[in-house]
């Protein structure tokens, strides 16, 4: 018998939207309960923010690094913010 993960109550408040998305996940059936969503849903958040951290402290340190050693290797900072502005419009563009 699996034992149920120790449980704790908070009150919190969400907008209507987000209301309607959980109550649209229960309904369809793919979770039993609102709670039951929203804790996956922090669980997988959760596990995000885990590889976001191994991603940081591995990769970027080694870049990081490997600038110091050899700075001629990086990129100009108007090509970084062109970059970062075109990004920025496909994704204004994409919730629209």
């Amino acid at each position: 018998v699996l034992a149920m993960p120790q449980a704790s109550t908070l009150q919190v408040k969400l907008s209507v939207k987000s209301v309607e998305y959980l109550k649209k996940k229960v309904a369809c059936g793919e979770f039993a309960s609102e709670s039951d969503a929203l804790d996956d849903m922090v669980a997988a958040r959760r596990d995000e923010d885990a590889e976001l951290e191994q991603w940081l402290k591995e990769v970027i340190t080694d870049r990081h690094e490997s600038y110091l050693a050899n700075p001629s290797s990086g990129i100009p900072i108007e090509q970084v913010e062109k970059h970062l502005e075109e990004r920025r419009r496909r994704r204004a563009e994409a919730r629209a």
